[in-house]
């Protein structure tokens, strides 16, 4: 897995053209259908049984629960029309895929470099992400089998054969994906160290094609997060980027057998959300040294005109020398009630250097204002003198409800 979490973007469409590597490299090579059916068997039987156990979990919650897990197929090598395919099979949906790059070669998969030498070149492949349910899984199966026993797939199903050929592996999206690569949980370690019974965290849902499914996930989570003495504190769905998330509070003592691996916890288990997200985003903490260049010859060119760029960050200081008359400050939250000026040090460093750059190279000022939305406020816990977004805040919800009032004539570009 990546050092970073993966950035998914679930937007369905017709696919780029795909960039083809020029030099020495060949076609990838593949197993053979016998080979596949001694590597592949064996996880197409755990995703049986993860379906199984997904079922009896969900009796003991609701008998109107229809069983679905969310299954990674991995490739290597692209398969085209892969959504169409998936949209031919009931109770299957489509949620996410990305490209990967560095897929080691092995025994199985590979390169041939000139000739029949085998290159060590890694290789390339997707992950696709679907939402699987019982009577899809069984279809999946039917056509795995079909594909075994003599390759032949109707031409309904023929992007299928591809898949099986190219299949690198096949999993559910389990709780490493949703909690080990997000830094969750050191941030709830943190919190727990200092002494927070309650920790806050952004559960990022998938987001359901259908206002119902996304109204059905809300609706689970929520019994989940409930059920464990928690609260979802917030919700917002933004479908123009497929974004669906909940802001919770969670017991630190509910949590804390996370921190020594064991990841059977049904909330964590929960087959509809995609990552769990430490909540907030903490700023970089700025030292004020009280050295500034006072000797330093100010450009005193008025900025005027409409603002083309915005900056969401901190309250800057408003009255410093080098911002005086040269921001417009939008605060809407009224943050400037609780920011004592001595604090106002994040806001204040990047918007003087938005507007100025660097202060030794001696260019004048940019001769616009700088419009500021602040979105991050003073931490009343005092954690080192930071500024962050309030733990209850969802960050994207926040910045998706920003409103340009310049809209008609210019669109500030968020820094």
């Amino acid at each position: 897995m990546p050092e970073r979490p993966l950035l998914i973007l679930p937007h369905p469409g017709e696919p780029l053209p795909r960039v083809r590597r020029r030099g020495g490299g060949g076609a990838p090579r593949f197993p053979s259908r016998a080979r596949q059916a001694e590597r592949l068997e064996p996880k197409f039987e755990i995703l049986q049984n993860a379906m199984e156990a997904r079922r009896v979990r969900l009796q003991s919650e609701s008998h109107a629960l229809v069983p679905e897990e969310v299954v990674v197929l991995e490739t290597v090598g692209a398969i085209e029309n892969f959504i169409g395919a998936v949209g031919k099979v009931p109770g299957m949906e489509w949620l996410a895929e990305i490209d990967e790059t560095d897929i080691p070669p092995d025994d199985d998969f590979f390169e041939t470099a000139r000739g029949e030498r085998r290159s060590d070149r890694a290789l390339r492949g997707r992950l696709f992400m679907v939402f699987t349910n019982q009577e899809a899984l069984r279809e999946i199966l039917s056509l795995w089998k079909t594909w075994q026993r003599d390759g032949g797939l109707s031409r309904r199903f023929g992007v299928w054969k591809s898949v099986f050929a190219q299949l690198h592996d096949v999993r559910v999206w389990g709780a490493r994906d949703r909690l080990h690569e997000t830094g969750v949980i050191a941030d709830w370690r943190e919190r727990i160290s200092r002494g927070e019974e309650i920790v806050p965290c952004e559960i990022e849902l998938w987001h359901r094609g259908a206002p119902g499914q996304r109204r059905n996930a809300r609706e689970r989570v929520a019994a989940l997060v409930a059920g464990m003495a928690g609260r979802i504190i917030a919700e917002a769905a933004v479908e123009e980027i497929a974004y669906h998330a909940l802001l919770a509070h969670l017991p630190a003592a509910s949590i804390a057998s996370l921190f020594d691996g064991n990841d059977d916890i049904e909330l964590v288990q929960c087959e509809q959300i995609q990552f769990f997200r430490a909540s907030g985003q903490m700023a970089t903490t700025v030292s004020d040294d009280g050295q500034e260049e006072d000797d330093a010859v100010l450009s005193d060119q008025p900025a005027v005109g409409t603002p083309v760029i915005a900056l969401f960050d901190g309250l800057p200081l408003q009255a410093h020398r080098r911002l005086q008359n040269r921001l417009i400050v939008d605060d809407p939250d009224g943050f400037e009630e609780n920011y004592p000026a001595e604090r106002r040090l994040h806001g204040t460093a990047m918007a003087s250097m938005i507007l100025h750059g660097d202060l030794a190279s001696g260019e004048a000022p940019l001769a616009r204002p700088l419009y500021v939305r602040p979105i991050l406020y003073l931490d009343p816990r005092g954690w080192n003198g930071k500024e962050a977004v309030s733990d209850d805040t969802l960050v994207v919800a926040l910045l998706h409800r920003w409103q340009d009032p310049y809209a008609e004539t210019a669109l500030p570009s968020p820094i």
